[in-house]
């Protein structure tokens, strides 16, 4: 697998936070110093920090000055909690959940893949066939005949994106693994 050369790679905000805190994670630090380490506005780390504390993560203390200051305090690994406002687990998207089932599986046809997912999801038949097909376009997948695909590459936990309707993004990788351009000539 080849990755398509320098486009623009999506930002995922939450994961820039979790890492920040992460690495700071034996010291308490400020709002300021999270948003700056991660690069990342000042409101959306506020948000997501209120989520973390709300779901356990992380503690929160008020200095002398007033100011307040963060703590790690539940590390749950590299990939950065999924949460929702009040600190509940958030749902998995449907590639999440799909990529995790070809991961399992292996081996699988779409419509074993699709009655896996279907077994805890719910999921349309055609988005797993549209993501599936991406995948192999991108390398991630091989056919053994017609109908039989197989996991080539595993490149970690997080499920490749579909950017738009051509473009495979692999998040554990940071790099754009497919990307159709549309030929105007």
């Amino acid at each position: 697998m080849k990755p398509v050369k320098e486009l623009t790679l999506p930002r995922n905000n939450r994961q820039l936070v979790w890492t920040a805190l992460r690495a700071s994670r034996e010291s308490w630090v400020t709002l300021a110093a999270l948003s700056e380490q991660a690069d990342v506005k000042s409101r959306t780390v506020y948000m997501y920090l209120q989520a973390l504390i709300a779901a356990g993560y992380v503690a929160v203390e008020t200095a002398a000055d007033r100011c307040k200051l963060y703590r790690l305090t539940k590390d749950a690994g590299v990939d950065a909690p999924r949460l929702r406002p009040d600190g509940t687990e958030a749902t998995p998207k449907n590639t999440e959940i799909i990529w995790r089932t070809i991961k399992i599986m292996h081996t699988f046809t779409l419509d074993s893949l699709t009655a896996h997912v279907r077994m805890t999801h719910e999921v349309q038949r055609e988005w797993v066939k549209k993501y599936v097909i991406s995948l192999l376009a991108a390398g991630y997948l091989g056919k053994r005949s017609r109908e039989d695909y197989v996991l080539l590459h595993n490149t970690g936990s997080q499920a490749p994106q579909l950017l738009n309707i051509r473009e495979v993004y692999d998040p554990n990788l940071k790099q754009i693994m497919l990307r159709e351009v549309p030929d105007y000539e």
